[in-house]
């Protein structure tokens, strides 16, 4: 059976669906467990003005 994977996965596969089409082709569903990347929580915040002249303005003054 021929493939096309689209994307990489790591982790345990907790199952997989196979379907089938009315024009007889085949497609996986596969659900993968990964461990969930956390990101720290930040105390700080931004503003966002999106304006004519500058596309978009921030409470810290960048544009």
């Amino acid at each position: 059976m021929k493939i096309k994977q689209h994307r990489q996965f790591d982790g345990l596969i907790k199952s997989v669906t196979i379907s089938k089409t009315p024009s007889n082709k085949y497609f996986a569903s596969v659900l993968v467990e990964e461990n969930e990347q956390l990101f720290p929580k930040l105390d700080t915040a931004v503003g966002i003005n999106v304006g004519i002249k500058d596309f978009a303005i921030l409470s810290n003054e960048r544009s």
